[in-house]
């Protein structure tokens, strides 16, 4: 990965932690080019019972990470309803 890339990592990673939540936790973050203008960016969250994998791929890194962000939001939603369900407490 180039510099560019690394930081563009470190940022996406601060962006996402307070979207995840408290009870979630970014892990590893991977950026991958693919062939052609393409890449993949996979986040790897830590949380109370699995791991969970958010993986998105495109042409674009600002469009990518965009919609990674827009799922982070709805892994938390859906983690805490697991909890709830569940009945994990912290």
């Amino acid at each position: 990965m180039s510099d560019a890339d690394d930081r563009f990592v470190e940022s996406l990673a601060a962006e996402l932690d307070p979207l995840v939540g408290p009870r979630l936790r970014v892990v590893a973050i991977d950026l991958e080019r693919l062939d052609g203008d393409q890449l993949r960016i996979t986040v790897t969250l830590d949380s109370s019972a699995k791991p969970v994998v958010m993986v998105e791929e495109g042409d674009s890194l600002t469009g990518v990470a965009a919609r990674l962000l827009r799922l982070a939001s709805e892994v938390r939603l859906a983690h805490g309803f697991r909890e709830v369900v569940d009945g994990v407490t912290a």
